[in-house]
């Protein structure tokens, strides 16, 4: 169909990020502060000196104890400074400047530059510093903006005024000026608002007599602020109880730990080049953006798994056993759903060879095929498929359990162990893959392959009355399609309409690659007398969204349905599940889903929302730690619970703010993370060619 609307994706900034510490060139985990130069060479304080990068990427030190203030004057000079002893550094020399009898709290200016020690002002002329006013009260922090000079405690603030100069205090309860707790001061320096960071969030104060935090300007953060900097470009960049926070055209954007920064709370951070770097007290984060398009990076996210995922045969799914989150260091694991998952890698493959014609996606996707093909004959019995098989030297090998599941059983001609219990998963992959390879990529002799392993699993549901039948002849748990099960038996309920969707696409699939009327006819006795066709036109049950392995398993055989049929008669009972299921999980900003939804319906699918979460996934699928549970801002849903589930979000976080999982796991968890394991880079690949592919995105 010829598309209403698509999205033209250019370059845009991708987000890396690199972490250090102790054990790779700073003095001390423990980073307390940063700062800059006019050659971008970063200074970063630690408990234990100063630390500053070089243009090898190693790190120059100065020991000196903790460095709690670094400011860059106006003329290029670095100030840093310990408890009382000022440090400077000009052309790459780092000297001692001078010595104070009280501690020192901060450093500011803009053509002066001012030192606040705890019982003076001090000014610095001729090379040093001299006592220029002193404190009428305890004083912390200090801001300077065309000499008007502010300071801060814990709850008030203080302003130099008068010709006789002198100490002007606001107090809370004596004006208008909220109760909080201040941790930082800074001016904006354009306009002269006095940006304040405090226990209750972020406030801007217009320096006379009006505070703006949250409920004035919903775009300022409740969180705790503990440090605020004002990058050239106009961002403003907080450290805060719940990470990074951006400040951007209008928006609010979380970067969380531990993916972007070493902890949730973040001592300070500052904009150098195309680089936001974080301190806090277990190291330092450096997050750059570079220019990148979707598609370079659907070419990073496909090398990176031929180079690290790759197991026996071609299987893909994902990595375990990951050290100290590098990637380089997992091992491609063994999962319950081989199938499933490289059969979404290889339908990902298709859909790229499709687009590009180029001969390396056919080739590893020919290669995962015969993984395939071999994964549906191991068991030995027609039609049945294992989910999952592992050979000598892999995990598991030789611990042969019949338990809960892991029906593991040796191969007839010993070659391998195979997984039984085969459930309606590993048939939805399937079906889902092999018509994508069938269609895009294979040649006559691998046709006939295909169609032989797709009839055989058909023609096994259908002679042991809509069931897959394990070795032992029992039918597994789950492969259940059975009319009098689904239409007439209360304990399959919510299985009811999503699997009468799975058996209607399995025999699509299988007339459309063998064109045997017996499957287009079963079809139709199944769609119609048996009303699956009804059943599938609301195939999702509302249920809290607690049940995202049917989500994952709906959209797939939305795509492979709507790819076969062809009657308008019939697929607009289908459209009407599709529309129905979308909405539902609209709030997952999930761009597979929209994509898919839009594809077929050619109606608007939140386009803008899927581009941005394609272009949100991070390079690196190690399921780091995310800590949002800090946040103010989350709004949290209660339906769940009537299921046995725990409360967790209404809205999904965006992608680079929550754990990377595959489609079939819950995206709305607050605090989540295993960071032994990644996954697979499948789940970007899939709805970046799947959008190429229907013309809903262009680069």
């Amino acid at each position: 169909m010829e598309r209403k609307g698509f999205y033209k994706s250019n370059k845009y900034p991708q987000r890396t990020c690199e972490f250090y510490g102790a054990s790779n060139g700073l003095l001390a985990d423990k980073a307390l502060c940063l700062g800059s130069d006019k050659n971008e060479v970063v200074y970063i304080g630690t408990e234990s000196g100063l630390n500053y990068t070089k243009t090898d990427g190693s790190f120059g030190s100065f020991a000196c104890g903790a460095v709690r203030n670094i400011f860059t004057a106006k003329n290029g000079t670095v100030y840093f400074a310990t408890d009382r002893t000022v440090y400077t550094v000009a052309d790459g020399k780092i000297a001692e400047l001078q010595n104070f009898d009280s501690d020192i709290c901060d450093m500011s200016g803009i053509d002066n530059t001012y030192l606040l020690a705890e019982n003076a002002l001090y000014i610095l002329e001729n090379g040093q510093f001299i006592k220029f006013f002193h404190n009428e009260a305890e004083a912390r922090k200090i801001a300077i903006n065309n000499q008007k000079i502010t300071a801060s405690n814990d709850d008030t603030l203080s302003i130099v005024n008068g010709k006789r100069k002198h100490w002007m205090t606001i107090f809370p309860e004596h004006s208008n000026m909220p109760v909080f707790k201040i941790n930082c001061i800074k001016f904006d320096e354009n306009l002269g608002f006095l940006w304040l960071g405090t226990d209750k969030g972020c406030y801007i104060f217009d320096c006379k007599c009006n505070w703006f935090g949250h409920k004035e300007i919903n775009a300022l953060p409740e969180e705790e602020i503990y440090n605020i900097s004002f990058a050239k470009d106009g961002r403003v960049i907080l450290s805060s109880e719940a990470g990074l926070i951006i400040l951007n055209n209008g928006t609010k954007k979380y970067l969380p730990a531990t993916r972007w920064s070493c902890e949730k709370d973040i001592n300070d951070a500052i904009a150098v080049g195309n680089s936001i770097w974080t301190a806090t007290n277990s190291g330092v984060s450096k997050i750059t953006e570079v220019e990148m398009t979707l598609e370079e990076k659907a070419e990073f996210c496909f090398n990176l798994t031929e180079d690290k995922y790759l197991r026996t045969l071609g299987y893909v799914t994902g990595l375990h056993q990951i050290k100290d989150y590098d990637i380089s260091t997992g091992k491609p694991s063994i999962s319950d759903n081989d199938g499933l998952w490289t059969q979404t890698y290889i339908g990902s493959l298709a859909y790229a060879y499709a687009v590009t014609k180029d001969k390396k996606y056919l080739e590893a996707a020919r290669r995962s095929m015969k993984a395939m093909c071999f994964l549906t004959k191991i068991s030995g019995v027609k039609g049945f498929t294992a989910r999952a098989v592992r050979f000598e030297g892999e995990p598991g090998y030789g611990t042969v359990v019949k338990a809960d599941g892991q029906e593991w059983h040796e191969a007839p001609d010993g070659s391998c162990e195979w997984l039984g219990e085969t459930s309606s998963d590993e048939m939805t992959g399937h079906f889902f893959g092999f018509s994508l390879y069938y269609d895009f990529c294979a040649d006559e002799e691998e046709k006939a392959t295909i169609r032989e392993i797709l009839c055989d699993i058909v023609d096994h549901i259908l002679e042991h009355n809509y069931r897959l039948c394990d070795v032992d002849g029992l039918p597994t748990t789950w492969a259940i399609w059975d009319p009098d099960q689904l239409n007439r038996n209360n304990m399959w309920l919510w299985e009811k309409c999503i699997n009468s969707l799975e058996i209607l696409t399995f025999l699509s699939v299988a007339y459309h690659v063998s064109g045997d009327e017996k499957y287009r006819k079963e079809f139709l006795r199944l769609a119609v007398d048996e009303h699956y066709l009804l059943n599938a036109a609301q195939h999702k049950k509302p249920d809290g969204h607690t049940n995202h392995i049917d989500d994952n398993l709906g959209f797939l055989c939305t795509v492979t349905i709507l790819r076969m049929e062809t009657d308008p008669a019939i697929r607009k009972y289908l459209l009407m599940g599709t529309r129905h299921h979308w909405e539902y999980e609209r709030t997952e900003h999930c761009a597979w889903y929209s994509l898919i939804y839009g594809a077929f319906s050619d109606d608007a699918c939140d386009l803008d929302h899927a581009v941005k979460s394609l272009r949100e996934y991070p390079l690196d699928f190690v399921q780091r730690p995310m800590i949002n549970s800090s946040r103010k801002d989350l709004v949290y849903d209660t339906e769940q619970e009537r299921w046995g589930c725990k409360p967790h979000l209404k809205e999904a976080l965006d992608i680079d703010a929550r754990v990377i999982h595959n489609y079939d796991t819950n995206p709305f968890r607050v605090d989540d993370g295993r960071p032994t394991c990644a996954n697979s880079p499948s789940v970007y690949l899939l709805p970046y060619w799947f959008g190429r592919y229907y013309g809903l995105i262009e680069e």
